[in-house]
Protein backbone atom coordinates (compact mmCIF):
# COMPACT_ATOMS: atom_id res chain seq x y z
CA UNK A 1 0.00 0.00 0.00
CA UNK A 2 2.85 2.40 0.88
CA UNK A 3 4.34 1.95 -2.58
CA UNK A 4 1.03 2.87 -4.23
CA UNK A 5 0.82 6.04 -2.15
CA UNK A 6 4.43 6.95 -2.89
CA UNK A 7 3.94 6.36 -6.63
CA UNK A 8 0.87 8.60 -6.56
CA UNK A 9 2.81 11.35 -4.85
CA UNK A 10 5.62 11.09 -7.40
CA UNK A 11 3.15 11.26 -10.28
CA UNK A 12 1.35 14.23 -8.75
CA UNK A 13 4.67 16.00 -8.21
CA UNK A 14 5.78 15.43 -11.79
CA UNK A 15 2.45 16.71 -13.14
CA UNK A 16 2.60 19.79 -10.94
CA UNK A 17 6.14 20.55 -12.12
CA UNK A 18 4.98 20.55 -15.78
CA UNK A 19 2.02 22.92 -15.21
CA UNK A 20 2.32 26.70 -15.47
CA UNK A 21 2.97 28.51 -12.18
CA UNK A 22 -0.44 30.18 -12.27
CA UNK A 23 -2.16 26.79 -12.34
CA UNK A 24 -0.65 25.62 -9.05
CA UNK A 25 -3.00 23.84 -6.65
CA UNK A 26 -4.51 25.99 -3.88
CA UNK A 27 -2.55 23.97 -1.28
CA UNK A 28 0.69 25.15 -2.92
CA UNK A 29 3.98 23.36 -3.53
CA UNK A 30 4.90 19.91 -4.68
CA UNK A 31 3.14 17.22 -2.63
CA UNK A 32 6.26 15.04 -2.79
CA UNK A 33 8.30 17.91 -1.36
CA UNK A 34 5.84 18.11 1.53
CA UNK A 35 6.52 14.43 2.25
CA UNK A 36 10.26 15.10 2.29
CA UNK A 37 9.74 17.71 5.02
CA UNK A 38 8.59 15.07 7.51
CA UNK A 39 11.18 14.44 10.26
CA UNK A 40 12.97 11.13 10.76
CA UNK A 41 10.89 9.07 13.19
CA UNK A 42 12.09 6.14 15.26
CA UNK A 43 11.02 4.17 18.32
CA UNK A 44 13.12 2.14 20.73
CA UNK A 45 11.48 -0.19 23.23
CA UNK A 46 13.03 -2.06 26.15
CA UNK A 47 11.84 -4.41 28.85
CA UNK A 48 13.19 -7.16 31.09
CA UNK A 49 12.55 -10.14 33.33
CA UNK A 50 14.24 -9.38 36.66
CA UNK A 51 15.04 -11.33 39.81
CA UNK A 52 16.57 -9.90 42.97
CA UNK A 53 17.62 -11.87 46.01
CA UNK A 54 16.99 -8.89 48.30
CA UNK A 55 14.50 -6.03 48.35
CA UNK A 56 16.51 -3.59 46.25
CA UNK A 57 13.97 -0.80 46.71
CA UNK A 58 14.88 -0.66 50.42
CA UNK A 59 18.54 -1.69 50.75
CA UNK A 60 19.88 -0.27 47.45
CA UNK A 61 17.60 2.46 45.98
CA UNK A 62 18.08 2.95 42.24
CA UNK A 63 16.19 3.55 39.01
CA UNK A 64 17.40 0.39 37.26
CA UNK A 65 14.91 -2.37 36.49
CA UNK A 66 14.33 -4.41 39.64
CA UNK A 67 11.59 -6.43 41.29
CA UNK A 68 10.48 -7.61 44.73
CA UNK A 69 12.97 -9.75 46.60
CA UNK A 70 12.88 -13.45 45.71
CA UNK A 71 10.42 -13.18 42.80
CA UNK A 72 10.74 -13.09 39.01
CA UNK A 73 9.12 -9.88 37.78
CA UNK A 74 8.45 -8.70 34.20
CA UNK A 75 9.34 -5.01 33.88
CA UNK A 76 8.60 -2.52 31.12
CA UNK A 77 11.58 -0.15 31.06
CA UNK A 78 11.01 2.50 28.44
CA UNK A 79 9.71 3.40 25.00
CA UNK A 80 11.65 6.22 23.39
CA UNK A 81 10.22 8.02 20.37
CA UNK A 82 12.59 10.27 18.42
CA UNK A 83 11.74 13.06 15.97
CA UNK A 84 14.81 14.43 14.18
CA UNK A 85 15.21 16.75 11.21
CA UNK A 86 17.11 19.69 9.78
CA UNK A 87 15.02 22.82 10.40
CA UNK A 88 16.73 25.08 7.88
CA UNK A 89 20.31 25.73 6.71
CA UNK A 90 21.13 27.14 10.16
CA UNK A 91 19.90 24.50 12.64
CA UNK A 92 18.63 20.98 13.18
CA UNK A 93 16.17 19.77 15.81
CA UNK A 94 16.20 16.60 17.91
CA UNK A 95 13.25 15.63 20.10
CA UNK A 96 13.23 12.49 22.27
CA UNK A 97 10.00 11.54 24.07
CA UNK A 98 9.97 8.80 26.69
CA UNK A 99 7.14 6.61 27.97
CA UNK A 100 7.77 4.51 31.09
CA UNK A 101 5.82 3.03 34.02
CA UNK A 102 5.96 6.33 35.95
CA UNK A 103 4.50 8.36 33.08
CA UNK A 104 5.71 10.20 29.99
CA UNK A 105 8.03 13.11 29.42
CA UNK A 106 10.57 14.85 27.25
CA UNK A 107 14.00 13.28 27.60
CA UNK A 108 15.68 15.81 25.31
CA UNK A 109 14.46 18.50 22.89
CA UNK A 110 17.02 20.89 21.50
CA UNK A 111 18.24 22.85 18.49
CA UNK A 112 21.80 22.46 17.22
CA UNK A 113 23.46 25.11 15.09
CA UNK A 114 24.93 24.21 11.71
CA UNK A 115 27.98 25.87 10.24
CA UNK A 116 29.08 28.35 12.91
CA UNK A 117 32.60 29.69 12.31
CA UNK A 118 35.75 29.01 14.36
CA UNK A 119 34.76 25.44 15.24
CA UNK A 120 31.83 26.54 17.40
CA UNK A 121 28.51 24.75 17.85
CA UNK A 122 25.59 25.63 20.14
CA UNK A 123 22.81 23.42 21.47
CA UNK A 124 19.86 24.99 23.25
CA UNK A 125 16.79 23.39 24.81
CA UNK A 126 16.31 20.50 27.25
CA UNK A 127 19.43 18.36 27.04
CA UNK A 128 21.72 16.01 28.91
CA UNK A 129 24.59 17.81 30.58
CA UNK A 130 27.99 17.41 28.89
CA UNK A 131 29.39 15.70 31.98
CA UNK A 132 31.37 12.47 31.68
CA UNK A 133 30.65 9.79 29.10
CA UNK A 134 27.53 7.78 29.94
CA UNK A 135 25.63 10.82 31.22
CA UNK A 136 25.49 12.23 27.67
CA UNK A 137 24.21 9.01 26.09
CA UNK A 138 20.73 7.52 26.06
CA UNK A 139 20.44 4.26 28.06
CA UNK A 140 19.80 2.14 24.96
CA UNK A 141 23.35 3.00 23.79
CA UNK A 142 24.93 1.55 26.94
CA UNK A 143 26.51 -1.89 26.83
CA UNK A 144 25.11 -2.83 30.26
CA UNK A 145 21.53 -2.56 31.50
CA UNK A 146 20.96 0.19 34.02
CA UNK A 147 22.76 3.23 35.37
CA UNK A 148 26.06 2.58 37.16
CA UNK A 149 25.62 3.00 40.92
CA UNK A 150 28.20 5.83 41.31
CA UNK A 151 26.59 7.84 38.53
CA UNK A 152 23.12 7.47 40.07
CA UNK A 153 24.27 8.21 43.62
CA UNK A 154 26.63 11.13 42.95
CA UNK A 155 25.24 12.82 39.80
CA UNK A 156 21.53 12.08 39.29
CA UNK A 157 19.19 9.12 39.48
CA UNK A 158 18.87 8.79 35.69
CA UNK A 159 21.06 11.55 34.21
CA UNK A 160 22.18 15.06 34.99
CA UNK A 161 20.01 17.02 32.54
CA UNK A 162 17.67 19.97 32.14
CA UNK A 163 16.88 23.12 30.15
CA UNK A 164 19.82 25.27 29.16
CA UNK A 165 22.47 25.95 26.56
CA UNK A 166 25.66 24.06 25.65
CA UNK A 167 28.46 25.78 23.71
CA UNK A 168 31.07 23.46 22.14
CA UNK A 169 34.40 24.38 20.57
CA UNK A 170 36.33 21.98 18.33
CA UNK A 171 40.00 23.01 18.62
CA UNK A 172 42.10 23.24 15.42
CA UNK A 173 44.71 20.69 16.56
CA UNK A 174 45.97 17.43 14.95
CA UNK A 175 43.94 15.27 17.38
CA UNK A 176 40.28 15.50 18.41
CA UNK A 177 39.89 18.06 21.20
CA UNK A 178 36.48 19.42 22.14
CA UNK A 179 35.54 21.77 24.96
CA UNK A 180 31.97 22.15 26.25
CA UNK A 181 30.64 24.92 28.48
CA UNK A 182 26.99 24.64 29.56
CA UNK A 183 24.55 26.50 31.78
CA UNK A 184 21.41 24.58 32.81
CA UNK A 185 18.76 23.98 35.43
CA UNK A 186 19.34 20.40 36.61
CA UNK A 187 18.05 18.04 39.31
CA UNK A 188 20.93 16.26 41.08
CA UNK A 189 20.94 13.05 43.08
CA UNK A 190 17.60 11.75 44.38
CA UNK A 191 16.21 15.27 44.83
CA UNK A 192 13.31 16.97 43.07
CA UNK A 193 14.16 20.68 43.07
CA UNK A 194 16.16 22.15 40.20
CA UNK A 195 19.56 23.78 40.64
CA UNK A 196 21.31 26.39 38.53
CA UNK A 197 24.25 24.48 37.09
CA UNK A 198 27.45 25.39 35.28
CA UNK A 199 29.22 22.53 33.47
CA UNK A 200 32.61 22.23 31.76
CA UNK A 201 33.79 19.16 29.85
CA UNK A 202 37.08 18.62 28.00
CA UNK A 203 37.21 15.59 25.68
CA UNK A 204 40.17 14.30 23.67
CA UNK A 205 40.63 11.32 21.33
CA UNK A 206 43.99 9.94 20.18
CA UNK A 207 44.87 7.37 17.52
CA UNK A 208 47.23 5.22 19.57
CA UNK A 209 47.84 2.67 16.80
CA UNK A 210 46.08 1.25 13.76
CA UNK A 211 42.60 0.25 14.92
CA UNK A 212 43.20 1.55 18.47
CA UNK A 213 41.60 4.74 19.81
CA UNK A 214 42.00 6.29 23.24
CA UNK A 215 39.54 8.82 24.67
CA UNK A 216 40.21 10.90 27.80
CA UNK A 217 37.74 13.33 29.35
CA UNK A 218 37.61 15.67 32.34
CA UNK A 219 34.40 17.20 33.72
CA UNK A 220 33.42 19.69 36.40
CA UNK A 221 30.12 21.21 37.49
CA UNK A 222 28.92 23.59 40.18
CA UNK A 223 25.32 23.63 41.40
CA UNK A 224 23.81 26.11 43.82
CA UNK A 225 22.27 24.68 46.99
CA UNK A 226 19.51 26.10 49.21
CA UNK A 227 21.02 28.56 51.62
CA UNK A 228 23.46 31.45 51.27
CA UNK A 229 26.91 30.36 50.15
CA UNK A 230 25.98 26.66 49.79
CA UNK A 231 27.35 24.75 46.79
CA UNK A 232 27.51 21.30 45.27
CA UNK A 233 30.66 20.64 43.25
CA UNK A 234 30.87 17.65 40.90
CA UNK A 235 34.05 16.33 39.32
CA UNK A 236 34.58 13.52 36.84
CA UNK A 237 37.25 11.78 34.78
CA UNK A 238 36.43 9.30 32.02
CA UNK A 239 38.59 6.92 30.00
CA UNK A 240 37.68 4.98 26.85
CA UNK A 241 39.86 2.58 24.86
CA UNK A 242 38.67 0.75 21.75
CA UNK A 243 40.75 -1.89 19.98
CA UNK A 244 39.34 -3.03 16.65
CA UNK A 245 41.70 -4.77 14.19
CA UNK A 246 40.89 -3.57 10.64
CA UNK A 247 40.63 -7.11 9.28
CA UNK A 248 37.55 -8.15 11.27
CA UNK A 249 34.38 -7.06 13.10
CA UNK A 250 35.55 -8.19 16.54
CA UNK A 251 36.59 -5.48 18.97
CA UNK A 252 37.39 -4.84 22.62
CA UNK A 253 36.40 -1.74 24.60
CA UNK A 254 37.62 -0.71 28.04
CA UNK A 255 35.77 2.10 29.78
CA UNK A 256 35.75 3.70 33.19
CA UNK A 257 34.67 6.83 35.04
CA UNK A 258 35.49 8.37 38.41
CA UNK A 259 33.04 10.69 40.16
CA UNK A 260 33.44 13.02 43.12
CA UNK A 261 30.76 15.09 44.85
CA UNK A 262 31.59 17.83 47.34
CA UNK A 263 28.98 19.63 49.44
CA UNK A 264 29.93 22.85 51.23
CA UNK A 265 28.22 25.62 53.18
CA UNK A 266 25.10 23.61 54.06
CA UNK A 267 22.86 24.44 57.00
CA UNK A 268 23.91 21.13 58.58
CA UNK A 269 27.75 21.12 58.59
CA UNK A 270 27.72 17.36 59.17
CA UNK A 271 26.57 16.91 55.56
CA UNK A 272 29.55 18.81 54.17
CA UNK A 273 32.33 16.77 52.67
CA UNK A 274 33.41 14.77 49.62
CA UNK A 275 32.03 11.41 48.42
CA UNK A 276 33.74 9.29 45.77
CA UNK A 277 32.68 6.53 43.37
CA UNK A 278 33.45 4.98 40.02
CA UNK A 279 33.12 2.04 37.66
CA UNK A 280 35.31 0.07 35.26
CA UNK A 281 33.98 -2.17 32.50
CA UNK A 282 35.17 -4.25 29.56
CA UNK A 283 33.21 -5.50 26.55
CA UNK A 284 34.38 -8.06 24.00
CA UNK A 285 32.32 -8.10 20.78
CA UNK A 286 33.15 -11.52 19.37
CA UNK A 287 31.37 -11.06 16.05
CA UNK A 288 28.19 -9.57 14.62
CA UNK A 289 26.01 -11.70 16.92
CA UNK A 290 27.68 -12.14 20.32
CA UNK A 291 29.25 -9.91 22.94
CA UNK A 292 30.48 -10.47 26.52
CA UNK A 293 31.30 -8.02 29.27
CA UNK A 294 32.22 -7.49 32.91
CA UNK A 295 31.82 -4.43 35.13
CA UNK A 296 32.83 -3.36 38.64
CA UNK A 297 31.11 -0.47 40.44
CA UNK A 298 31.68 1.27 43.75
CA UNK A 299 29.43 3.96 45.22
CA UNK A 300 28.30 5.33 48.59
CA UNK A 301 25.62 3.12 50.10
CA UNK A 302 22.10 4.58 49.99
CA UNK A 303 20.09 2.18 52.14
CA UNK A 304 18.75 3.28 55.55
CA UNK A 305 21.32 2.90 58.30
CA UNK A 306 24.12 2.02 55.87
CA UNK A 307 27.41 3.89 55.59
CA UNK A 308 30.45 3.09 53.54
CA UNK A 309 30.85 1.80 49.99
CA UNK A 310 28.52 -0.49 48.07
CA UNK A 311 30.37 -2.64 45.52
CA UNK A 312 28.81 -4.47 42.60
CA UNK A 313 30.26 -7.04 40.18
CA UNK A 314 28.40 -7.79 36.93
CA UNK A 315 28.78 -10.30 34.11
CA UNK A 316 27.04 -9.75 30.76
CA UNK A 317 26.24 -11.87 27.69
CA UNK A 318 24.59 -10.21 24.67
CA UNK A 319 23.02 -11.72 21.56
CA UNK A 320 22.37 -9.47 18.56
CA UNK A 321 19.90 -11.16 16.17
CA UNK A 322 20.41 -8.09 13.97
CA UNK A 323 21.43 -4.44 14.30
CA UNK A 324 17.83 -3.70 15.35
CA UNK A 325 17.46 -6.14 18.26
CA UNK A 326 19.43 -6.97 21.36
CA UNK A 327 18.93 -9.62 24.05
CA UNK A 328 21.07 -9.30 27.19
CA UNK A 329 21.55 -11.64 30.16
CA UNK A 330 23.10 -9.81 33.10
CA UNK A 331 24.03 -11.30 36.49
CA UNK A 332 25.30 -9.17 39.38
CA UNK A 333 26.70 -9.71 42.87
CA UNK A 334 25.81 -6.65 44.97
CA UNK A 335 27.90 -6.33 48.14
CA UNK A 336 26.57 -3.93 50.77
CA UNK A 337 28.61 -2.49 53.67
CA UNK A 338 29.04 -5.03 56.44
CA UNK A 339 29.44 -7.98 54.08
CA UNK A 340 25.80 -8.50 53.11
CA UNK A 341 25.49 -9.93 49.58
CA UNK A 342 22.57 -9.89 47.16
CA UNK A 343 22.47 -11.64 43.80
CA UNK A 344 20.60 -10.08 40.89
CA UNK A 345 19.73 -11.34 37.41
CA UNK A 346 17.85 -9.91 34.47
CA UNK A 347 17.05 -10.84 30.90
CA UNK A 348 16.57 -7.65 28.91
CA UNK A 349 15.12 -7.22 25.41
CA UNK A 350 15.48 -4.18 23.16
CA UNK A 351 14.31 -3.31 19.65
CA UNK A 352 14.59 -0.37 17.25
CA UNK A 353 12.28 0.63 14.42
CA UNK A 354 12.51 3.57 12.05
CA UNK A 355 15.37 5.93 11.35
CA UNK A 356 17.72 6.74 14.20
CA UNK A 357 20.69 9.09 14.25
CA UNK A 358 24.24 8.14 15.10
CA UNK A 359 25.37 8.17 18.75
CA UNK A 360 28.64 9.53 20.18
CA UNK A 361 31.60 7.27 19.58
Amino acid sequence: MRYVVLAGLLAAGAAAAQEPQAAAAPLGGNPFARVLMLPDVSAIGSGALVWNQKDVRVVSPRSDPYGPGGKVQPVFQELEVALQSVVDPYARADVFLTFHPDGAGVEEAYLTTLGLPAGLQIRAGTLKSPFGRLNQQHPHVWDFVGTPLPMARLLAVDALEGPGVDVAWLAPVPWFLELHLAYQDTVPGFETAGRRTGVAHLLQYFDVAEGTTLGVGLSAARLDEPGAGAWRDLYGADLFLKIRPPQGRAYLTLQGELFARRLSGLADPAQDGTRLGGYLQALWRQDAYWGYGARWESAPAAGPGLSGAENRWTALATWYPSEFQRLRLQVSDDRLPGGSTGWEALLAMEFIIGAHGAHPF
